[in-house]
C-alpha cells in the first residue's frame, strides 16, 4: 500500500474548495431571483394582440345603439335649442285694433269778442234800444243806442239814469237790473232791450 500524506490531502481538499466558490460565483445570476417572480409574465398572446380597427368599432357601437330602447335615447340638441325658451315672449303682440279714443283736445281756441244789439223798447217817453259786447259768454261792455231825447227833462234824466243802467247790466251779467229812481219808464224799456240783445247772443 501507498503511504498516505495528510499535507497534500489537505491542499487538494483547499483547491477543490477554492474551485467550488469560484464556480458558484461564476454560474450566480445577474438578477435577483426573488424580484424576477415578483415581476409579471407578459405572454406572447397579450403582446401580439393587435388593437381593433375602426371598422370593427364601428360595427360594435351600432349594434349596441340599435339595442337601446327609444324612450332611453337623448334627443339631438339641435331638436331642444329648436323649442323657444318663453313662449309668452315669442306670442305676437297684439295689433292696435283702431278702437282706442282719440287723445282729447288740450288746446282751447280763445273765446271770441262779440258786439250784439237787442230789439227797440217803446217808453212812455220814447224809444230805448241796448247794444252790449261779450267775450264768450261773459257782457264786457253795454250801452244804450237809443233813449227818450225829446224834452230837455227826458235829456237831463236820462243823461243820470243810463250809465246806471250800464253798470247794472256789468254787474248782474243779466237783464235782472234794479230800476234807476226818477227813471222807471226809461229803466223798463232798457231791461226789455237787454233782455233781447241776450237772446239774440245765445246767453
Amino acid at each position: 500500500m501507498r503511504k498516505k500524506h495528510p499535507f497534500r490531502n489537505a491542499l487538494l481538499a483547499a483547491v477543490g474548495t477554492v474551485s467550488g466558490i469560484v464556480l458558484l460565483i461564476a454560474l450566480k445570476p445577474t438578477t435577483d431571483p426573488s424580484s424576477a417572480r415578483a415581476e409579471p409574465v407578459i405572454t406572447s398572446d397579450t403582446a401580439a394582440s393587435p388593437a381593433p380597427s375602426a371598422s370593427s368599432r364601428s360595427a360594435a357601437e351600432s349594434s349596441a345603439s340599435s339595442k337601446t330602447p327609444e324612450r332611453k335615447r337623448t334627443p339631438p340638441s339641435s331638436t331642444a335649442s329648436a323649442q323657444p325658451s318663453d313662449p309668452a315672449s315669442a306670442a305676437p303682440a297684439p295689433a292696435n285694433t283702431g278702437n282706442a279714443p282719440p287723445a282729447p283736445n288740450t288746446t282751447s281756441a280763445a273765446p271770441t269778442t262779440r258786439t250784439v244789439t237787442g230789439a227797440t223798447a217803446q217808453s212812455k217817453y220814447g224809444p230805448v234800444q241796448v247794444r252790449i259786447t261779450l267775450v264768450g259768454s261773459r257782457i264786457t261792455g253795454a250801452a244804450a243806442v237809443r233813449s227818450p231825447d225829446e224834452t230837455p227833462r227826458s235829456n237831463d234824466i236820462n243823461s243820470t239814469a243810463i250809465p246806471k243802467l250800464n253798470q247794472e247790466t256789468l254787474r248782474a251779467q243779466s237783464a235782472d237790473i234794479d230800476t234807476v229812481s226818477g227813471a222807471t219808464y226809461t229803466s223798463e224799456g232798457y231791461r226789455q232791450s237787454l233782455q233781447s240783445a241776450l237772446d239774440r247772443a245765445g246767453v
